[in-house]
C-alpha cells in the first residue's frame, strides 16, 4: 500500500519479500485503498507494516481479510526521537503471515495466508 502519514504497508510474497504491485490507489480521510493482482499459482503472502517516523506513543495493526478478523499486533512505549533515543524505540516494523485462532484450551492456532486460484461459477 502506498505511504500514509509515515506509515507504509505492503503485501509481500512470503520468503522473497517481493512487494506486489498496487493498482487503483485512492486516498481519503486517513484511508488508503489499493488493489493488487493475485498470482496465477498458489503462493503464501505476508502483510508488512513499517513506520518511517514517530507516529504516537503506541501503534496497533489489525488485519481483516474479506471482513474476517485475522490477527493483530501492537507496540507501546514508543518515544519521540530527540537524538539520544535508539530508532527501535521510535519506529515500528510488523510482519504478519497467518490467521490466529484461539483454541478452547487458550492456545493459538496459526493458519498461513496463501493466494489461491479463484473458483468462478457459471
Amino acid at each position: 500500500m502506498p505511504s500514509l502519514k509515515d506509515i507504509n504497508c505492503s503485501i509481500e510474497l512470503a520468503g522473497s519479500y517481493e512487494k506486489l504491485h498496487e493498482y487503483g490507489v485512492t486516498y481519503s480521510d486517513g484511508v488508503v485503498e489499493a488493489y493488487i493482482p493475485i498470482p496465477t499459482n498458489p503462493k503464501p503472502f505476508t502483510v508488512h507494516l513499517t513506520t518511517s517516523g514517530y507516529i504516537a506513543p503506541g501503534l496497533a495493526m489489525f488485519v481483516y481479510i474479506d471482513g474476517v478478523y485475522q490477527c493483530n499486533r501492537n507496540r507501546q512505549g514508543l518515544i519521540i526521537p530527540d537524538g539520544t533515543v535508539s530508532l527501535d524505540r521510535t519506529l515500528v516494523d510488523f510482519r504478519v503471515r497467518q490467521k490466529e485462532e484461539t483454541r478452547s484450551d487458550g492456545r493459538f492456532l496459526g493458519r498461513e495466508w496463501s493466494f489461491e486460484k479463484l473458483n468462478v461459477g457459471k
